[in-house]
């Protein structure tokens, strides 16, 4: 009998609940506390790391951004001014003289130089064709002319060597009064220069003297 109210009397202090007092409920209330600071502090920290990192990834992707936009503009312009300059090169070469070789492009800018003085009335006295002159894609093929014309007719054919459809220059003139005692009329050579595109096979050979042209 004895073992069996020791059984029993064991079951029932197994069963009886924790008294915990006003002191421990403290505690534990501090301690959920300082946890709960602890953990919101370290979010915290976190959150603010977090933020910071995106801030600086989204304004490097930003730049990268927009450098990869400026490159595109970039050959978006070059395009456009390469196909702009392509365009306006192609209207230039139009002036460029006719003729494959410099003494037939010679002949082309006598002949538009005649039809010029002709229509002013002036005689042209003297031609010849000089050196080409390598000018990089070019051919630069000078002619010389002289004649006796009044300063007046002489102002005129500048004129239309520079309006005229080709590119022609007048890279040297060359004046002197035929009668002192009448200087109306003057003796001028003009040495008239015109462009041909140079051909991949035309050497330095085409360089040297060019007989007369026609």
């Amino acid at each position: 009998k004895r073992k069996n109210r020791f059984k029993g009397d064991k079951g029932i202090k197994m069963n009886m609940p924790i008294k915990i007092g006003q002191r421990e409920k403290k505690f534990l209330i501090a301690g959920g506390i300082i946890v709960f600071l602890i953990f919101a502090y370290q979010f915290g920290v976190w959150y603010k790391n977090f933020r910071a990192s995106s801030k600086e990834y989204i304004e490097t992707r930003q730049i990268t951004l927009q450098k990869q936009l400026n490159k595109i503009l970039q050959k978006a312009n070059i395009k456009n001014n390469f196909e702009a300059g392509d365009a306006e090169l192609k209207e230039l070469e139009k002036g460029l003289v006719s003729g494959d070789t410099p003494p037939i492009a010679a002949a082309e800018i006598q002949r538009n130089l005649k039809v010029m003085a002709m229509s002013l009335g002036i005689d042209i006295k003297s031609e010849k064709a000089l050196n080409s002159v390598d000018s990089g894609l070019y051919l630069s093929i000078p002619v010389e002319i002289g004649f006796t014309a009044p300063t007046a007719k002489l102002k005129d054919m500048l004129y239309k060597i520079k309006t005229s459809p080709l590119l022609l220059t007048v890279p040297k003139i060359k004046s002197r009064v035929v009668n002192v005692n009448n200087p109306a009329d003057v003796f001028t050579t003009l040495t008239v220069e015109g462009l041909i595109i140079k051909k991949p096979q035309q050497a330095e050979g085409d360089k040297k003297g060019i007989k007369n042209a026609p």
